[in-house]
């Protein structure tokens, strides 16, 4: 004879329900309304929710619940929307009205715990009806995630305060920079102009028989002289040229494109519509991305062209920078060697704006900057 198939076992579903409601780690709730209510359009919402704030209030609650909370289940019960959001009555009606229009929401809420304490809950709820439609109460499941929102909030503060604190460092290295640069180009450069007069009016004292002699020498130095004044001349460009403090970004961006064309070799043209008007902050930063930019395709790019280009769109500046060199690919952005398009990204966040960068392996490289600027 055959083996008897096992049958299942009879399961008790309400006293399993039971136990699933008294054990979960979540919390679970029911909350239930006096008398039902119409919910819908030609309803007076505002009117409702207060009758609601009044008399929907907590019937059963789970030890989880409780524990979130920490009350226990008796001095829970009873309690009303009115009581848990007395702290934020304005956010309590939105949670339920948003509620009510769904059926069902998944929201994180700031609510305050019995002792007054504030947490952070993550829930999910679900309305009842009766048989003609009308709202008598809901079903809810939360979770108590203060700390790791809190978390999250500290890290972000953390962000906001590093991201303030490398805007200030990028400051005061453009203020020393420029600093820099006025003294080498001031105080160097007329220390070597007054070398140069010096030799020539040596020159005129020295007698006619020697004076053939003193001549050669006099040319070699003069020439070492006027090479080292255009070595000062560059450096004092490159930490901040001061076209771009006299003459503004378009002027300074026309050098720095002429510049990275000689120096390099590479065929970079300028195109540009329009440059508005931008503080002396924005500028220096939006400078300074370029010739970031710049200094990137001469290192790595082994490009042959460069287009920048400068428009405006609508209340922002455009900023661009694409090469048709090796390209790169996008994990590529992480780690040490990236730095330099960091320093990129913070810049166009230090003017509210934002950067793009686009790139694939031989297919180029673009960088795309946007800073908001003021209406004409």
């Amino acid at each position: 004879m055959p083996s008897p198939v096992p049958q299942p076992p009879e399961f008790n579903t309400p006293a399993l329900l039971e136990a699933f409601f008294e054990t979960s780690q979540d919390g679970f709730f029911f909350m239930m309304l006096d008398q039902p209510i119409e919910w819908g359009p030609g309803v007076d919402k505002e009117a409702v929710l207060d009758y609601v704030f009044s008399h929907q209030r907590m019937t059963k609650v789970n030890p989880a619940m409780a524990q979130q909370f920490r009350a226990t289940a008796a001095e829970l019960i009873g309690l009303t929307p009115s009581e848990f959001f007395r702290h934020d009555l304005a956010a309590g009606r939105r949670g339920w009205r948003a509620l009510f229009d769904a059926g069902h929401t998944h929201s994180i809420t700031n609510e305050r715990r019995l002792d007054g304490s504030p947490m952070w809950v993550e829930g999910d709820y679900m309305c009842f009806y009766d048989a003609t439609g009308r709202i008598t109460g809901h079903f809810g499941i939360q979770r108590d995630v203060t700390d790791r929102t809190l978390a999250a909030q500290e890290l972000e503060q953390s962000r906001t305060e590093l991201r303030a604190l490398a805007a200030r460092i990028q400051t005061t290295r453009e203020e020393e920079r420029t600093r820099i640069a006025r003294e080498i180009h001031d105080e160097l450069g007329q220390a070597l102009t007054a070398l140069k007069l010096d030799l020539a009016w040596i020159e005129t004292k020295q007698p006619r028989r020697n004076s053939g002699a003193f001549r050669l020498t006099d040319l070699s130095i003069t020439t070492r002289i006027d090479e080292t004044m255009e070595v000062v001349r560059r450096i004092a460009s490159e930490l901040r040229p001061s076209v771009l403090d006299q003459l503004g970004l378009e002027a300074a961006v026309e050098y720095l494109v002429q510049e990275a064309g000689k120096r390099t070799g590479i065929a970079v043209t300028l195109q540009a519509e329009e440059f508005p008007k931008l503080p002396d902050e924005a500028a220096s930063h939006a400078f300074r991305i370029i010739q970031e930019a710049l200094t990137n395709v001469t290192r790595h790019s082994q490009a042959t062209r460069v287009d920048v280009r400068v428009r405006r769109q609508g209340a922002a500046i455009t900023l661009g920078v694409e090469d048709n060199g090796v390209g790169f690919a996008p994990q590529a952005l992480s780690g040490l060697r990236s730095l330099g398009l960091v320093g990129m990204r913070e810049r166009a966040l230090a003017c509210g704006g934002s950067l793009t960068i686009r790139s694939n392996p031989g297919e180029g490289t673009a960088i795309v900057v946007t800073i908001p600027v003021a209406a004409p």
